[in-house]
C-alpha cells in the first residue's frame, strides 16, 4: 500500500491540474449551481420535489389525501376545530398555513420544516447540476462514456434526494396537523 504524500509540491501540482481547462469548468460549476439555485423560486423547487406542475405544495392536498395516512392526527377533533376540511387545493393550503402559523414554534414542526427546506434545496441543486453539467461537458476532453455515466449518476442522485425531500415535506405538513389536533 502506497501512502499519499501531502506537501507543498503535491498540492501545487494538484492546483495546476485544477486550473487547466477541464478543472476550471469543474471548479466553476458549484458556484454557478448555487447562483442558479437562488434563481429558482419556491414554486419551481416544489415542482421539482413533488413532480406536480399544478398545486405542487403538500399543503394543497393535506386534507384530501395526506391527513388520513397519519395515525397521530385526531381527524374528528381537527374537523371540529376547522368546521370541516376545505376541498379545493388553494383552500387546503391556506387553511394549513394558518394552522402552521399557530404551530410554528413547536420543536417537531421546526425540525421537520428545516429538514424539508434543506432537502428541497438539495434537490434543486442536484437538478441544476444535471442541467449545467452537460453544458460544461461540451468543452471537456473527458470521454463521452464517462460524461454519460456521471450524468446518469446525477439523475439518480436527484431522484433519491427529491424522494427524500417529498417525504420530509409531507411529514412537515402532517406534523403541523398532528400538533394542532392535540392542542387544547
Amino acid at each position: 500500500m502506497i501512502a499519499a504524500k501531502l506537501d507543498y509540491s503535491s498540492m501545487n501540482g494538484m492546483w495546476h491540474r485544477i486550473a487547466a481547462k477541464d478543472g476550471m469548468i469543474a471548479a466553476c460549476m458549484p458556484i454557478l449551481t448555487i447562483i442558479l439555485n437562488g434563481i429558482l423560486g419556491d414554486q419551481a423547487k416544489a415542482r421539482l420535489v413533488f413532480w406536480r406542475w399544478k398545486d405542487p405544495l403538500p399543503g394543497c392536498r393535506v386534507f384530501s389525501e395526506l391527513v388520513h395516512a397519519d395515525p397521530r392526527i385526531d381527524i374528528k377533533r381537527l374537523k371540529e376545530k376547522l368546521g370541516g376540511f376545505p376541498r379545493s387545493a388553494k383552500e387546503q393550503n391556506v387553511a394549513w398555513f394558518q394552522i402552521y402559523k399557530r404551530q410554528a414554534k413547536s420543536a417537531v414542526v421546526t425540525d421537520s420544516h428545516r429538514l424539508y427546506l434543506l432537502s428541497r434545496d438539495m434537490a434543486a441543486i442536484s437538478v441544476v447540476f444535471a442541467v449545467v453539467f452537460p453544458l460544461g461537458a461540451i468543452w471537456s476532453t473527458t470521454p463521452w462514456s464517462l460524461q454519460l455515466g456521471y450524468l446518469i449518476g446525477l439523475l439518480v442522485q436527484y431522484a433519491m434526494i427529491s424522494t427524500s425531500s417529498r417525504n420530509y415535506g409531507n411529514r412537515f405538513v402532517l406534523n403541523v396537523l398532528a400538533e394542532e389536533s392535540q392542542a387544547k
